[in-house]
């Protein structure tokens, strides 16, 4: 799931479960372990890399689908990156990340708690002549 990492991850995932139906088997529910906006992993196996399935996330107050594709398997696991996503559902999940989620942007005008670190590039060497220094005329 290389996509799926540039993003933040969550694990509280409890009351979510995913619900996959590969071509020509019945529907399958599974686990959330994590989630995010790239992809998520889910708890079981049955598929093999590469294989894309129609997916159902679901959770307290929302039910989303979509299409995804096996980016990975474990014995216990299933990685899953998400191709797309029927009438808009990633931008809930970005909700949903965002709220759940322990890291967070920073509030514009918010003070941090410790001290302001600034750091300063020193450049040593010679410097190019200046056309406005007069020391750097030839005659």
């Amino acid at each position: 799931m290389g996509n799926a990492r540039r993003h933040p991850r969550i694990r509280h995932t409890r009351d979510l479960h995913a619900t996959l139906q590969p071509n020509g088997r019945s529907p399958r529910e599974s686990g959330v372990l994590n989630l995010s906006e790239g992809g998520m992993l889910i708890a079981g196996g049955g598929l093999s890399v590469g294989e894309q399935t129609p997916f159902e996330l679901a959770g307290p107050s929302f039910h989303y689908a979509g299409v995804a594709e096996v980016a990975h398997l474990t014995a216990d696991t299933t990685g899953l990156r998400f191709l797309s996503w029927h009438d808009h559902a990633d931008r809930p999940i970005r909700s949903l990340i965002d709220e759940r989620s322990a890291w967070r942007a920073p509030e514009s005008g918010r003070r941090p708690d410790g001290p302001v670190i600034r750091r300063v590039a020193v450049l040593v060497g010679r410097e190019p002549p200046s056309s406005h220094d007069p020391s750097s005329l030839s005659l």
